[in-house]
């Protein structure tokens, strides 16, 4: 059975990597030179600087660790900005599931953070995500949506700040499609266009447009490509998935550019394709970007991590989207990476614990982007007694490369073979790295 299993994921991760490739063709081409991935230019100056975050799931009780990380962020925002040559914070954008149910103390719980931490300079934009209509969605989700407009303002707002136009829709009032903003998100973008010259035109909403963000496969929505494929300007910002933004599927090019925001709340992974899995240490998630724009319409983008107080070492720069200059396609990054590599230093140990289970730990492989994932395989004079599918730590930068395995119990005295392989982002394999040992 567990042998069944691992085949059947690695089918499953093969026609989800074939889906983000076959989109990527569809909406970019192939990519003549895959080059290398964009650098900053040293002399980058930003007109406007704001923060992307999504899926911060408050419950309304104070002692959430959900809270305390919105104000954190604002905070960071306020102290990162004013030591920065530009020293504004323009706006806060937050991509739906703001509530975690949709109830009236869960938004009290937000405006009260913000009424706190946000400062009048800073425009707060928000949509509604598919956590705020659960409360209502078994009768008639349109009342959830008259209490967002109720206790947040308008569902879907257009704001203009210092040249960028910024475009949020939230869902339908059943809190499940876009159908029905279609036309009025086709029209705002064109607005946009035709007022803010070179730059990009920012639109935010929920979930991600379907297999192009990491983790739209699984959380996408089918319409809002209809749209964004015909504004290659568009730079497209998303939630719902909780996928990290350090994996670098995050950020997709094809007729436009889209991003997945992450969470403040809890992981998912796509871990070989099977939707709803969490990795380790799920709710030690608080992730979100910085985003600057310079005069000309070049962007910056900054992952951050509220856990270390820290950046992620993938910075993004985007420059000539008017021209449909697109660096960041899956093709052209798949091409840039190289197979996950085990370090001389890999090592392993076995141990048994007190209820006699026998516990494997070894370092683990260094990829240029990521390692989003290992197969284990244990056998018995070739016979298999157990297997493991299991994230990579990559999204956890407290965390040292090093992994814990439960083998079970094992019979004494036995010899077993182990062979562990590394993948990364693109389902590119590493050679495998080969043990044996006594239980």
């Amino acid at each position: 059975m567990l042998s069944f299993t691992n085949f059947g994921r690695t089918v499953l991760a093969k026609i989800v990597a074939s889906l983000y490739v076959i989109t990527s063709v569809l909406f970019a081409g192939f990519p003549v030179s895959a080059g290398e991935d964009p650098v900053t230019p040293a002399d980058f100056t930003p007109v406007i600087r704001f923060a992307v975050c999504s899926d911060i799931h408050l419950n309304g009780e104070q002692d959430q660790p959900e809270a305390a990380r919105l104000k954190k962020l604002i905070d960071f925002m306020y102290d990162y900005s004013s030591s920065q040559p530009y020293p504004c914070f323009d706006a806060l954008v937050c991509v739906g599931d703001v509530a975690t149910t949709g109830y009236e103390k869960e938004y009290e719980m937000f405006n009260s953070i913000i009424a706190e931490k946000l400062r009048d300079e800073t425009q707060l934009m928000i949509c509604t995500g598919n956590h705020e209509y659960i409360a209502t969605r078994d009768y008639d989700a349109s009342e959830s949506a008259r209490l967002f407009e109720k206790m947040e303002g308008e569902l879907d707002t257009h704001y203009a700040i210092n040249g960028y136009h910024f475009i949020l829709a939230s869902y339908d009032d059943n809190g499940k499609t876009f159908s029905g903003k279609l036309d009025w998100l086709d029209e705002q973008i064109k607005q946009a266009e035709a007022e803010s010259a070179d730059k990009p035109v920012l639109v935010f909403q929920h979930p991600g447009p379907f297999a192009t963000v990491y983790g739209s496969i699984n959380w996408g929505d089918f319409d809002l490509n209809k749209v964004l494929m015909k504004h290659p300007r568009v730079v497209d910002f998303s939630g719902h998935s909780h996928y990290p933004v350090n994996d670098p599927r995050t950020l997709w090019q094809g007729n436009y550019t889209a991003l997945g925001c992450g969470t403040l709340s809890y992981f998912e992974t796509e871990l070989d394709a099977i939707a709803g899995n969490f990795p380790y240490e799920v709710e030690n998630a608080a992730q979100f970007y910085i985003v600057e724009g310079d005069k000309d319409g070049n962007l910056r983008i900054r992952p951050y991590d509220l856990i270390t107080d820290s950046f992620f070492d993938n910075e993004y720069y985007l420059t000539g989207l008017a021209k449909k200059n697109f660096d960041y396609t899956y093709l052209k990054r798949k091409k840039r990476d190289t197979a996950p590599v085990w370090p001389e230093s890999t090592a392993f140990e076995t141990r048994v614990n007190e209820e006699g289970e026998t516990l494997l730990t070894f370092t683990g492989a260094t990829d240029k982007y990521v390692v989003e994932s290992y197969k284990l395989s244990v056998t018995e004079n070739g016979i298999p007694v157990f297997s493991d599918n299991f994230s990579g730590k990559y999204m956890y930068l407290y965390e040292p490369n090093e992994y814990e395995v439960n083998l079970g119990k094992l019979k004494e005295g036995r010899k077993y073979s182990a062979q562990i392989v590394a993948l990364n982002a693109y389902a590119e394999t590493s050679a495998p790295f080969s043990f044996s040992f006594t239980a």
